[in-house]
């Protein structure tokens, strides 16, 4: 896990999480930390969460199974402290990196005031389209690793289930959502909370990802 500098967080204010949703987003990449910040409200209610679309249509998960509508869309969501982009699968992460001027416009105008920006799995291929990428470390799905590499300026670090550079955090495939999530608990709530939340969600949060390697 590659990490540089936590952004601090007022500890008398609560803080807003903003969790983007579009059609075809992949469900655990989203509701993976969604669980978990929902749980560290257990101990202490710190975090406002909320969800963010587009638009007012409703939106489904990848496959068309989960049909959700968001708490605001883009015209009138407030401003986050941390915002979530969570990803779909590559090529369509890709497609909305390449076209979708809303969704990126909208991540580049949260993230001027956002503390922190918060990418999971494929999500950061959409974030590196926005240029808050750029001349920063940075990791994805290794589905996707490819695009991202197109981006000259970004270090790409692989085999790490997160990277933080100052206040950009993202995270490998999938389930690295969740320890992305659970850091985050980590460095605002302290590391006894977050290792209790792991333990509730019954998940192995010092795994490394040398699985991968095995055939």
């Amino acid at each position: 896990m590659e990490s540089k500098k936590f952004p601090q967080f007022n500890e008398k204010k609560t803080i807003k999480v903003a969790f983007l949703v579009f059609d075809q987003v992949e469900a655990l990449d989203l509701n993976g930390p969604i669980d978990v910040f929902s749980k560290a409200n257990f101990f202490g209610n710190r975090f406002e969460l909320y969800t963010v679309s587009p638009n007012e249509n409703l939106v489904y998960s990848e496959g068309n199974i989960l049909q959700m509508k968001a708490t605001y869309n883009f015209s009138n969501a407030p401003q986050a402290d941390i915002i979530v982009i969570p990803g779909a699968e590559p090529s369509l992460a890709k497609k909305i990196a390449d076209s979708n001027i809303e969704i990126t416009e909208w991540i580049k105008s949260q993230h001027k005031t956002a503390a922190l920006t918060f990418s999971v799995c494929t999500g950061s291929v959409i974030l590196a389209a926005t240029g808050i990428l750029d001349n920063k470390k940075a990791t994805t799905h290794f589905g996707a690793m490819q695009y991202l590499k197109m981006h000259e300026s970004i270090e790409i670090i692989e085999n790490v289930r997160y990277v933080l550079d100052d206040e950009v955090l993202t995270t490998a495939g999938i389930t690295s959502g969740l320890d992305g999530a659970l850091y985050v608990i980590e460095e605002i709530l302290g590391k006894e909370i977050a290792d209790t939340i792991s333990k509730i969600l019954v998940y192995n949060r010092d795994a490394d990802l040398s699985f991968m390697n095995k055939k």
